[in-house]
């Protein structure tokens, strides 16, 4: 990975919908070079896919929840979460180390909802309390963080 690399990766994450001729231009390279980075970026994992971003707002799921999980299970016995992955409500799933073990954010229509989602989760073996926190306002959301050229891998 260099220098140009870092930049196509910037440049996609700002708008990953730029058609490549746009891409090539804003490089000074040719469309098919930038295609050739682009493929072999995405082939080692580097780019993992393309996502859409959605406004859970506009499709009636108005309280944004954070839910963090105390649980039984052993550290590195992830079955709890696997269940969790289950339910159409979770954005995301973090486990972490600390006080809390797993952290869930989700999107629901209203109080109804959060507190049928609650009930479900409750009934999950190993689950053993529940802490939820009514996300007011977003200042940031980043799928990724912008990279730097420091961020290119050494060799050797």
């Amino acid at each position: 990975m260099d220098k140009t690399d870092i930049r196509i990766l910037n440049l996609l994450r700002n708008d990953a919908r730029i058609p490549n001729v746009a891409l090539a231009r804003e490089l000074n390279m040719a469309p098919s070079a930038v295609l050739e980075r682009v493929r072999k970026l995405e082939e080692s994992g580097v780019i993992q896919g393309y996502v859409t971003r959605i406004d859970n707002r506009k499709l009636d799921k108005n309280l944004l929840v954070i839910i963090e999980l105390d649980t039984d299970e052993n550290i590195g016995d992830s079955s709890v979460g696997h269940e969790l992955a289950k339910f159409p409500e979770i954005l995301e799933i973090l486990e972490t180390c600390g006080e809390r073990y797993y952290h869930l954010k989700v999107a629901v229509r209203n109080t109804d909802e959060l507190a049928d989602l609650m009930t479900r989760i409750g009934r999950i073996p190993l689950v053993r309390k529940s802490y939820s926190h009514l996300v007011l306002n977003t200042i940031k959301q980043d799928l990724s963080s912008e990279i730097s050229e420091n961020a290119i891998p050494k060799k050797g």
